[in-house]
């Protein structure tokens, strides 16, 4: 399965993303409506709740869902050249998916997977800077044990502007 989790504002570019994505199984998730908190930095899904997060919010289903997905598609803005702090927020609470053991893996030392590698891409909105988001769309994929997907930038909708 494939999960999409689009921050863009309710019902941009869905469209695009369903034609770039082109899976039948594919589940988009409109954060831009959710509540969702900042990751805390807390450690406590490593320590004292394993694999759940403390932080009691729409994000708890996203984890769920992840678990189910085998490739992950972030449909963000950008800004600075980087993804926007909408991205950023979704993308910094995939912790619980990891545990705090440490291994070998392609010779870096990486956190043990909680349950599956899991595919990563990045569909950008603006004027992002490509080799910028390629490079961290590859190393998060392999902090959670998959492969990139791949970075494409979709085009503007003059309605979303």
């Amino acid at each position: 399965m494939t999960l999409i989790l689009n921050t863009l504002e309710l019902g941009a570019v869905s469209e695009q993303i369903m034609t770039l994505i082109n899976d039948k199984e594919a589940e988009v998730v409109d954060t831009s409506e959710m509540n969702i908190s900042h990751c805390m930095g807390c450690n406590q899904c490593w320590l004292k709740t394993p694999g759940v997060c403390v932080i009691k919010d729409d994000y708890e289903a996203i984890v769920r869902k992840m678990v189910g997905a085998n490739d992950l598609w972030l449909v963000s803005d950008t800004r600075f050249g980087f993804i926007d702090w909408r991205g950023k927020r979704v993308m910094d609470r995939l912790m619980p998916m990891v545990n705090m053991y440490i291994e070998m893996r392609d010779g870096w030392e990486r956190h043990q997977l909680r349950y599956h590698a899991l595919n990563v891409g990045l569909l950008y909105r603006g004027n992002g800077d490509q080799s910028l988001l390629e490079e961290w769309c590859e190393r998060t994929a392999a902090n959670i044990g998959g492969r990139s997907l791949g970075v494409i930038r979709i085009k503007e909708e003059e309605s979303c502007m």
